[in-house]
């Protein structure tokens, strides 16, 4: 990973210094922190919670007529206790750097799998507490990566295609893409990820002032042949020109037995940039006594 984030910064210095190559850099980020109450059997806690707050830089250059080269280096930080990834201050996230033309995209580094990125922003509860990867499996950030993206085979249909380095050999996700008159599906597979074989349908649709997501997957362990399934449902709907309530319904055996996710959330935007939110989500097993329930509200600043 040192190679690649050298090798990125070399091609912002290039970029700088050559009035041949139009470079277009940017610097981002995202806090995103709430106040969390967590009711379970053993405790009632109370305390701030981050949710995937993240800071990065990114850009792109015309290498040549039709040919661009990108990068992102992009770290998640924790402004609750400067903390992201045990004593680290930053945690890796999506960082790559990739060639792109008339024949598609390819790019290496760290990155979502295609697997994961098949679930078109469905969960409505990403990076918080009722995030999907609770209930589901495939959520997963690999390294060791490399990844293709193909131009439109038809209207609104792309190929998304990745081979992925591990200790336990070789893993590969892919995914068939759609999306037009904002209509959304994708089929993704996935094999030998971190020990599991898997497939994915989701599709999101516009239903007059609703939004309906839906995620139906299922995965087996590969050290026991042992098959499970879950699916996931999710609804929003505008209620003012600046808030919005959303629901999730996700279930499935894959991460907890009996598994059960019910989430219900508003959020009001301040400005394009500031949005306030509150959430609800309960988590219930097999066995009650291991139930949990958390109750938020939360600050989502882009920059």
């Amino acid at each position: 990973m040192k190679k690649l984030l050298t090798l990125s910064f070399v091609f912002v210095l290039i970029s700088s210094f050559s009035n041949q190559v139009h470079a277009d850099i940017n610097f981002y980020g995202k806090i995103n922190v709430s106040l969390e109450d967590v009711d379970s059997k053993n405790a009632n806690e109370t305390d701030f919670q981050n949710n995937a707050s993240r800071i990065g830089v990114k850009g792109s250059y015309n290498f040549s007529p039709g040919i661009k080269l990108s990068f992102q280096i992009e770290e998640e930080i924790d402004p609750t206790d400067l903390r992201a990834d045990g004593d680290k201050v930053f945690k890796e996230r999506n960082t790559f750097i990739a060639i792109s033309g008339s024949l598609g995209k390819l790019y290496t580094g760290t990155h979502d799998t295609a697997f994961k990125k098949s679930q078109l922003k469905i969960d409505l509860f990403n990076d918080t507490r009722a995030d999907i990867k609770y209930i589901l499996r495939g959520e997963n950030r690999m390294n060791s990566f490399v990844g293709y993206v193909s131009p439109d085979l038809i209207d609104g249909l792309n190929v998304s295609i990745n081979s992925i380095s591990q200790s336990t050999g070789n893993g590969e996700s892919s995914a068939f893409n759609y999306s037009k008159n904002d209509i959304k599906a994708s089929f993704a597979i996935e094999q030998n990820i971190k020990g599991y074989d898997g497939k994915r349908f989701s599709v999101m649709l516009p239903l007059g002032e609703i939004d309906l997501g839906l995620i139906y997957q299922s995965s087996r362990k590969l050290s026991s042949g042992k098959s499970f399934s879950g699916h996931v449902v999710s609804m929003k709907r505008k209620i003012s020109d600046k808030g919005s309530i959303y629901i999730q319904n996700a279930k499935s055996d894959m991460r907890v037995v009996s598994g059960k996710q019910n989430s219900i959330g508003y959020s009001h935007k301040i400005n394009s940039s500031t949005k306030i939110f509150a959430h609800y989500s309960s988590l219930r097993k097999q066995d009650s006594n291991d139930n949990i329930t958390f109750i938020s509200t939360g600050l989502e600043y882009k920059f």
